[in-house]
């Protein structure tokens, strides 16, 4: 055995793909589509919530600022 047992070894690159935005939608939709269990359900009440408190934001905002 050498004394630099890495260059007896080819090093693999971790070369990461550009995931698309159709990719993304995929995933999400398959995510949706998984069943549904305690822990799924609750998870989905929390992002539920903040998209509702995100909008509602948002709205509170614009009209705060806009008008």
């Amino acid at each position: 055995m050498s004394k630099n047992y890495c260059s007896e070894h080819e090093v693999k690159q971790n070369i990461t793909k550009k995931v698309t935005c159709h990719e993304k939608m995929q995933a999400f939709l398959d995510y949706l589509r998984r069943p549904k269990t305690v822990f799924d359900l609750k998870d989905r009440t929390k992002a539920l919530l903040l998209l509702v408190a995100i909008i509602i934001g948002v709205q509170y905002l614009l009209k705060r600022f806009v008008l």
